[in-house]
């Protein structure tokens, strides 16, 4: 039995890539999500405890890790068991950084805040999702700040829960280039700030067009993937890996 963390395109595609080899697997997500795949699902947060007792009941040979690239913990936690069960990370595609000066990489939020208010911006469109809130609260506290989040009671709670001004949440997904650059400019933030989220996150399109509205966008740097991963970037090499 497979264990496949989730909740990404990702994980949707190497579901569909198991069942299409006809190996069994457990779809896993922290929060409850739609699953269409012919796999188990659970849901729910699992902790290096947790996760072990589960794959030990399960029988678990192999865990897939497909989650969100910023899902640190969740990484911390599926790398507690690589010396017994193979953790293998499915990994999506990156581009490269981009050379601008209104491009910011920053190792975290509190590099981001220490540089935004340095240079005296009062206004922030948050495309770094709703765990994010309380990271931002110094700067959101104080000046207004806009947060797109996914449109599900659990992120509604989440901002309800830390105060965040409701009128100010933005629900939706990332977009095309034109879609983004309609949106700056009708809420015109004087900095925005964002992850790096990859090609899936569509990263490319919120920076090509925070640089074509002039406005400075920072961009989280992704953390660094534990080296007792085994690394795969398609199908074959995900397959090539359990088979």
């Amino acid at each position: 039995m497979i264990l496949l963390l989730g909740g990404t395109t990702e994980a949707k595609q190497a579901a569909a890539w198991l069942e299409e080899a006809g190996l069994e697997y457990i779809y896993s997500t922290r929060t409850e999500v739609k699953s269409e795949g012919k796999g188990k699902y659970r849901y729910g947060s699992l902790t290096v405890e947790g996760i072990k007792e589960f794959c030990g009941v399960n029988g678990i040979s192999y865990i897939i890790d497909a989650c969100h690239p910023f899902a640190k913990e969740l990484h911390a936690t599926a790398a507690s068991l690589a010396s017994e069960i193979p953790v293998i990370r499915f990994e999506r595609e990156f581009s490269k950084r981009i050379k601008d000066p209104l491009v910011h990489y920053v190792d975290d939020y509190a590099a981001a805040l220490i540089q935004i208010k340095q240079l005296g911006y009062q206004s922030m469109l948050a495309l770094t999702g709703v765990q994010s809130i309380p990271h931002l609260s110094s700067f959101w506290q104080d000046y207004p700040c806009w947060f797109r989040i996914l449109d599900r009671e659990y992120s509604i709670d989440f901002a309800a829960r830390y105060h965040f001004p409701e009128k100010n949440l933005l629900f939706g997904l990332p977009q095309e280039k034109s879609e983004e650059i309609e949106l700056f400019n009708r809420l015109k933030p004087e900095v925005i700030i964002t992850k790096e989220s990859g090609l899936n996150g569509r990263l490319n399109a919120k920076t090509e067009a925070a640089i074509a509205c002039h406005i400075p966008i920072f961009i989280l740097i992704k953390p660094e993937l534990s080296a007792l991963f085994k690394v795969v970037h398609n199908r074959q090499e995900l397959l090539n890996s359990i088979q």
